[in-house]
């Protein structure tokens, strides 16, 4: 984005005196000029890297809670089991990354055809710790 566009943004973005005198109106104008000399958002599906020699670096996981069925958590220690029995020693979070990779191969009708399988299930909140 050329500058002059940014800077007549930036002009917009400044408070009257009155508002200028509230820290939440400093903060506003604060974010809005982070948000308009931003850069564009990167896209969420990864460039594939050049190698030219360089190492790759390893991607970070990333630790988040999600809520499954009770059916579909003893779903996982069923393929856990079978697994094990076979010979291969895996973890729940491996069992569903490989799902994942699976689902991402399906094209679009068998995607949506899966994900109609899916019961929609509400998350909810761990109980607050008694003070």
């Amino acid at each position: 984005m050329p500058i002059a566009k940014v800077q007549a943004r930036t002009k917009k973005l400044v408070p009257t005196a009155a508002e200028s005198k509230t820290p939440t109106a400093a903060r506003r104008v604060r974010l809005s000029r982070a948000v308009a000399a931003k850069p564009a958002a990167k896209s969420l599906v990864a460039a594939p890297s050049k190698s030219n020699g360089q190492k790759q670096k390893k991607p970070k996981p990333v630790s988040r809670r999600y809520t499954i069925t009770e059916a579909e958590y003893a779903q996982l220690g069923a393929l856990k089991t079978r697994l094990m029995l076979s010979g291969a020693s895996v973890r729940r979070s491996e069992l569903l990354r490989a799902g994942l990779l699976l689902l991402g191969g399906l094209d679009d009708v068998q995607l949506n055809k899966t994900l109609a399988k899916v019961e929609v299930i509400k998350p909810r909140r761990a109980p607050k710790a008694a003070s």
